[in-house]
């Protein structure tokens, strides 16, 4: 009886086995099948752009014929004969619907070539964007995991039906596929990926990146021609702040959350509400560093650097750098631009948020500052500030907590609410920005040194509802993402007043573009060479831009391209809402 029984209980089990083993094939391949067509863009609207195209056959057979050879290569490596095939380009498309994914939670939109340009150009910040996005990742951690266990079992059952691969054929054709792809994006532009499946876009895209920056060299950059007479003043400062938003502060002269400016308004000369060159660090960096004026972007390149024009009219120039540790090259500098350079601090502090070193090197600037404007010789500086870049929290002290409730620290942004993230991102600006005018302002004599301040570009604090970046996305929607503060300190009489009688004119109408003629004039250059090649300076009405770029500024001379851009409105709405804000000290 004991034997009859267990014969019993076994044969149900025994019968569910196929049929179970068919569930899971079945759910496997729903997946996979699942996940391809997700990622895949516009497969219809190609297929019938290409219909109608000019030459329709032979465009639509091509495309035709790579999605075959997609399904080639992924059946070559589903049923490769060596497990070790298998595995690498399992993990390495696994990776990419990972990435795929993980953006398009933080973008709300797939993942294009500028995106994954702009990634390799800011790469620099992959540990703040981790420590704020983190959350974001964990769906496409379990979906990508899912993804390759599907593999896995597509792979049990077409191995049960079908020979074998052979090792080198699955280890070579989806590498194919990948060139090829590569290869269309390079000569017919982005458009070319659109229909084809996601998971090869991502690393096509990746190799395109690669080969631009294997191929396209920097030209050598054009010598400074032109004389400069006597300069205004004997230093010249421009500080790049780091995603400060205009509204927060110095739009119409409400200082609340850097009163160390009102303290010193006799110094203070606010343009309100300027308007960014680029919703990207980087860009917005090499336009202000490089002269660089809108219809002329092909230039950028070759045309002379603003260290290039202060040694030409005899000033030692000098780059600080709050941002990276020394070595590390961002903004798009790099060792040929370095050569024009003097000088070049970079400080060497490690970036643990909310450590005290951490916080304070924004205050360490002025230590810098003071001997380097106390000396005889005149000077020009340029600073990238560590600023407020995410995450804000850890850019301030717990103590210094003003606007409540704020985010927790290391607390993403997609577990907050926009109110925390909005009080979080006033502490940090109280702290670092006022800290920075506080210890300026009453450390350096201003009586023959200017300092021209702005942003590389504001944020967008989740007004749109559209994504979760904050900056640098290529369809933001947000106004505020360009709108940058624009001061200038001084107290150099015949200077201030200049500045002074275009104040009113130029109030909430200038842009980055405005800062390097400026610098141009100071340094000694004549007006009529300046606004010639560079256009206004500040000391003279301007037309309002009132656009900053989201799109490829500086593509290399293999690609066409439109520039995309986006619109800030005159009477945009400021965000700040006043508090209760005591007068700030830090220590």
């Amino acid at each position: 009886m004991p034997v009859s029984h267990n014969r019993r209980s076994y044969r149900p089990n025994a019968a569910s086995n196929p049929v179970r083993n068919t569930l899971v094939t079945l759910v496997s391949g729903i997946v996979v099948v699942g996940v391809l067509l997700f990622l895949t863009r516009n497969f219809f609207s190609q297929l019938s752009f290409l219909s109608k195209s000019e030459n329709p056959v032979r465009n639509v057979a091509v495309f035709a014929v790579l999605w075959l050879l997609t399904l080639a290569s992924l059946k070559a490596v589903l049923t490769a004969r060596r497990m070790a095939v298998h595995v690498f380009w399992n993990v390495f498309l696994s990776g990419a619907v990972f990435v795929h994914l993980s953006f398009f939670l933080i973008l709300a939109e797939n993942l294009t070539l500028f995106d994954i340009r702009r990634m390799w150009i800011e790469r620099g910040e992959a540990g703040a964007a981790l420590l704020f996005y983190w959350s974001e990742l964990l769906l496409p951690v379990l979906f990508a995991l899912a993804f390759s266990l599907s593999l896995l079992r597509v792979r049990i059952w077409l191995l049960s039906r079908y020979s074998s691969s052979s090792s080198y054929v699955a280890a070579g054709l989806p590498a194919v596929v990948i060139g090829i792809l590569a290869a269309m994006v390079v000569m017919k532009g982005p458009a070319a990926a659109q229909g084809l499946a996601g998971i090869y876009t991502l690393p096509g895209f990746f190799s395109v990146v690669l080969f631009e920056q294997i191929v396209d060299e920097r030209p050598q950059r054009q010598p400074v021609t032109a004389i400069a007479r006597q300069p205004l003043v004997s230093n010249v400062i421009v500080v790049v702040d780091e995603s400060v938003s205009a509204d927060f502060f110095g739009q119409d002269s409400d200082y609340s959350l850097v009163p160390s400016l009102k303290a010193h308004a006799d110094a203070v000369i606010n343009y309100g509400v300027a308007t960014s060159a680029h919703n990207c660090s980087s860009y917005s960096n090499a336009v202000l560093r490089w002269g660089v004026v809108p219809g002329s972007f092909e230039q950028a390149f070759h045309l002379p650097t603003i260290w290039q024009y202060s040694q030409a009219s005899g000033y030692t120039s000098t780059y600080i750098d709050a941002q990276k540790p020394p070595g590390t090259l961002t903004n798009f500098m790099n060792t040929d631009e370095l050569g024009f350079i003097h000088q070049v601090k970079q400080l060497n502090v490690e970036q643990i948020e909310r450590h005290q070193a951490f916080m304070r090197l924004d205050f360490d600037i002025v230590d810098h500052l003071v001997s380097l404007v106390g000396d005889d010789k005149p000077d020009f500086i340029y600073i990238n500030k560590l600023g407020v870049h995410f995450p804000y929290e850890g850019k301030y002290p717990a103590s210094s907590t003003r606007f409540q409730p704020a985010m927790t620290l290391f607390e993403p942004i997609g577990h907050s609410s926009r109110q925390a993230l909005m009080n979080s991102y006033q502490n940090a600006i109280a702290w670092n920005v006022n800290g920075f005018f506080e210890r300026l302002l009453n450390s350096i004599d201003l009586d023959n040194t200017v300092v021209i301040y702005t942003s590389d570009h504001g944020q967008d604090l989740l007004e749109e509802g559209k994504g979760l970046l904050t900056h640098c996305n290529r369809n933001s929607g947000s106004a505020y993402q360009g709108m940058v503060p624009m001061l200038v300190l001084t107290t150099h009489p015949q200077l201030r007043q200049r500045f002074e009688s275009s104040q009113a004119d130029n109030f909430h109408q200038l842009s980055h573009f405005n800062v390097f003629p400026t610098v141009l004039e100071i340094l000694g250059y004549e007006h009529d060479f300046v606004k010639q090649h560079y256009g206004d300076a500040m000391f003279y009405p301007v037309e309002r831009i009132g656009k900053f770029y989201t799109s490829d500024l500086f593509l290399p001379a293999h690609t066409q391209h439109e520039y995309e851009w986006q619109s800030v409105p005159l009477q945009t709405p400021s965000r700040f809402m006043p508090g209760a804000l005591a007068s700030q000290s830090p220590d």
